[in-house]
């Protein structure tokens, strides 16, 4: 299953301008609210401080399983969500990874309901 991902810069702005800041250890998350949309669209940023074109593709593919995964998400289907990656995320286990993200979530339904 594929996510829905946003894909242009002036997107990931609006989300990190207007948006909701999360701070984290491995990830600063920003989700944005938009009822114009019918499912959670994300974005994830990983810096090149973090590693080479395969570190930085296993980290997003790391992320992206964790967020499928997440049963905290299935309620909401109007979420704008960015995932700045820091380079700690390299040294943390799947399941910390998962909890964290699974966090953010819970924050942003939070917000939102």
């Amino acid at each position: 299953m594929k996510l829905p991902t946003l894909n242009k810069s002036s997107e990931f702005q609006k989300v990190k301008k207007s948006g909701k800041f999360y701070p984290s250890r491995c990830f600063n998350g920003y989700f944005l609210i938009d009822e114009e949309i019918s499912e959670n669209t994300y974005g994830i940023v990983v810096n090149k401080r973090v590693g080479n074109a395969v570190i930085r593709n296993h980290t997003k593919r790391r992320v992206r399983e964790a967020i499928r995964t997440s049963l905290v998400l299935k309620s909401t289907k109007t979420l704008k969500l960015v995932l700045i990656l820091k380079k700690n995320v390299l040294d943390l286990a799947f399941i910390d990874l998962k909890s964290d993200i699974d966090k953010f979530f819970s924050k942003a339904n939070g917000t939102y309901k």
